[in-house]
């Protein structure tokens, strides 16, 4: 999934992700003590939660440094 991408793409990607996530959603969340359980979904749904895993555990394989 993210092996033809080089680390800054990929932390371009999640930026723009991020973004969807103003400071509103994260106050929202503050003040009822809720988990973010739209921003986990948006990053499991595109694979960044994933990164780390093995490919043969349906994980991108990714190194240390790609995924921070």
């Amino acid at each position: 999934m993210f092996k033809d991408v080089d680390n800054e793409e990929i932390r371009e990607a999640v930026r723009r992700l991020c973004e969807r996530f103003p400071g509103e959603y994260w106050r929202k969340l503050d003040a009822a003590r809720a988990y973010p359980v739209d921003f986990v979904n948006a990053l499991t749904e595109a694979g960044y939660l994933a990164t780390l895993i093995p490919e043969e555990y349906g994980g991108a394989g990714l190194t240390l440094s790609a995924a921070a």
